[in-house]
C-alpha cells in the first residue's frame, strides 16, 4: 500500500511539473493568448473552413467590383466620344467663332466679312451677318483671310488729371478687351488750343508684364488677354506756354502685335 501511494504521488508530481511547460509551448509557437491557443486548439477544422469560406467570397466580390468598373470605363469613353462633338459645338456656339472668315475688298472700297460657301468664275456666294450676298468677280479687289484675333487695348475707367504750372499729369488704367497679346503699350497725350492746334504732346509705356521674344528683345509693357495696367504721362508745357491757352486734351493707346 505505501508503495502505490507514492506512485500515485510520483505520477501527480509529474503531471504538475509538465503542466507549465505545455502551457508555455503553446504560448511561444503561436505568439497569442492561452484562450485564443484554446479556440485555436479545439476547434482548428471550423476555423479553416470558415476563412476559406470567406477567402473566396472576398475574391467574388473582387471580381464582380472589377468587372463593374470595366463596364463603367467603357460606358465612360462612349459617351465621352458622343458628347465631345456636342461640348465643341457648343463653345463654338458661346465664342461664335465662324469658320475660314474672309476679307473682301471690292473696288468702291466696300469691305465684307463672312464665309465664302461657294465660288467660281463669275461670282462668290458668301454668308455674313446680314445674310448671303452674291459678289460679282469682276467687282473684287482683294480677297483675304481675316483673322478676329487681335488685341483691343482700350482706357479703363476715367483718367487723373493734375495740372500743374508747367505741365500736366495724367494717371489712369487700360485694359486689353481684345483676344490676343498686346505688346510695347504706351499711351499719348495732346494738348490742343482753341484753334485744335497741337500745343504739347508725349507719351509712356504701360507697366506690364515682362515677355521676351524669339530674337532676344524683352518688353516689360505687353499686356494678355483679359489684363489690365496703369499709367502715367507727364507733358510739359514749352516755353512761353500758359496752362490757360490750353483748350482741350486728347489721347491715344498704342501697341504693336508680334507673334
Amino acid at each position: 500500500m505505501a508503495t502505490m501511494k507514492r506512485f500515485r504521488i510520483f505520477w501527480v508530481v509529474l503531471l504538475l511539473s509538465l503542466l507549465p511547460l505545455t502551457v508555455m509551448s503553446q504560448k511561444s509557437t503561436d505568439g497569442t493568448s492561452e484562450g485564443s491557443d484554446k479556440r485555436e486548439f479545439f476547434d482548428p477544422k471550423l476555423k479553416a473552413t470558415d476563412s476559406e469560406a470567406t477567402i473566396k467570397e472576398l475574391r467574388e466580390e473582387v471580381n464582380q467590383i472589377q468587372n463593374e468598373m470595366d463596364r463603367m470605363r467603357i460606358q465612360l469613353r462612349e459617351y465621352d466620344d458622343l458628347s465631345a462633338p456636342r461640348i465643341r459645338k457648343e463653345i463654338k456656339r458661346l465664342v461664335n467663332f465662324p469658320e475660314k472668315i474672309s476679307e473682301i475688298t471690292l473696288k468702291n472700297g466696300t469691305v465684307v466679312q463672312g464665309k465664302i460657301l461657294s465660288e467660281d468664275l463669275d461670282k462668290i456666294i458668301v454668308q455674313t451677318n446680314i445674310g448671303t450676298l452674291s459678289l460679282v468677280q469682276e467687282n473684287i479687289k482683294e480677297l483675304k483671310p481675316f483673322d478676329r484675333l487681335h488685341a483691343d487695348v482700350v482706357l479703363k475707367g476715367e483718367f487723373e488729371d493734375q495740372r500743374h504750372a508747367e505741365s500736366r499729369v495724367f494717371i489712369g488704367q487700360v485694359t486689353n478687351k481684345g483676344l490676343r497679346r498686346a505688346d510695347f503699350v504706351r499711351v499719348r497725350f495732346r494738348l490742343h488750343d482753341k484753334r485744335t492746334s497741337i500745343i504739347a504732346q508725349d507719351s509712356s509705356f504701360i507697366s506690364g508684364e515682362p515677355y521676351s521674344f524669339y530674337s532676344g528683345v524683352v518688353s516689360e509693357s505687353s499686356l494678355s488677354s483679359g489684363e489690365s495696367s496703369i499709367f502715367r504721362v507727364e507733358v510739359k508745357l514749352p516755353a512761353g506756354v500758359e496752362a490757360k491757352n490750353i483748350s482741350y486734351v486728347t489721347y491715344k493707346v498704342l501697341f504693336d502685335e508680334f507673334n
